[in-house]
């Protein structure tokens, strides 16, 4: 019986051994192509992702300069009708500019 038991011991072994060379072998083969899909799809998150923060960079930008552009047109038609409205370096009505030399007198 000592026999028969090693043998089917050793046919084990073998078998066991086959096994655990096939599993290796999946095991690369399955961390390969694993890794090499999680980076094709990972490039594609990556550039969604790229696009979305370069539009909401983008969006923000405007915002400001929008929000600026108001401020300085604001201040500018405030400055034009201030020396539109006031008589702020134009002549009274009815008196005529008179220069002297080079220099208009009122």
């Amino acid at each position: 019986m000592a026999i028969s038991t090693a043998i089917t011991s050793l046919l084990t072994s073998i078998t066991e051994l086959i096994q655990s060379l096939f599993n290796g072998i999946y095991s690369i083969f399955h961390t390969i192509f694993s890794a090499f899909f999680s980076l094709f799809f990972g490039l594609f998150a990556f550039v969604g992702d790229l696009f979305k923060g370069v539009a909401n960079t983008l969006g923000g930008v405007g915002n400001f300069v929008a929000s600026n552009f108001l401020i300085i047109a604001l201040i500018s038609a405030a400055g034009f009708a201030y020396v539109r409205y006031t008589n702020q370096g134009a002549t009274t009505r009815g008196q005529k500019a008179t220069s002297v030399g080079r220099k208009k007198v009122n």
